[in-house]
């Protein structure tokens, strides 16, 4: 009786045949095994893992600290300050959600694509706020004409409303989309 269907019993797959069986190169599944090959991929994407993870602490903490310390200062800019602290957290959330990302790739060896639409989100939200700031900042000063032009800016604005427009799509048309059974399937 075959093992799998569309193979006689005693073949194995083509997918599954490794360098000793077929004289070709290893397929995913064989790398996925166990080899060298396998534990120095796995070691490099523990190593990002970690690497994001201590940058994303570093951050908050770095973000918090300049929060408090402006809030202290003899003249505080409490917007200045609130906008600083929220872009940090925005850029924690981001270097967690890669990090997150990495993990489940390890795990799973699939690419769950629907966390960088929310990261690509997060990224535009961020620069965003950024104009914003950089706008509201320099509309009251004489440095307003140090920086981009307002149209510059509103096309800024724009494009990141754009980009967060599109990205918003495809996260609303692949909602219902089971990445675990995509993974699944090409084991």
């Amino acid at each position: 009786m075959p093992d799998k269907p569309g193979t006689a019993a005693g073949d194995t797959p083509p997918t599954e045949q490794g360098v000793s069986e077929g004289g070709g190169v290893w397929s995913w599944p064989e790398i996925r095994r166990g080899t060298p090959l396998r534990a120095l991929i796995d070691l490099v994407q523990y190593g990002v893992a970690i690497v994001l993870l201590v940058l994303a602490a570093v951050v908050l903490v770095r973000s918090f600290i300049s929060f408090i310390t402006s809030l202290n200062a003899s003249e505080p800019n409490y917007t200045q300050a609130l906008i600083s602290a929220v872009d940090g957290v925005l850029v924690v959330i981001i270097l967690v959600d890669i990090m997150r990302t990495v993990l489940t790739h390890l795990e799973g060896w699939g690419f769950p694509f629907r966390p960088f639409l929310v990261i690509g989100i997060i990224a535009a939200v961020r620069d965003i706020l950024a104009v914003s700031t950089r706008l509201t900042l320099s509309s009251g000063g004489p440095t307003a004409s140090s920086g981009p032009s307002i149209s510059q800016s509103l096309f800024e604005l724009g494009t990141n409303a754009g980009v967060i427009l599109v990205l918003a799509v495809a996260l609303f048309l692949t909602r219902g989309q089971d990445v675990d059974a995509e993974t699944d399937s090409r084991q």
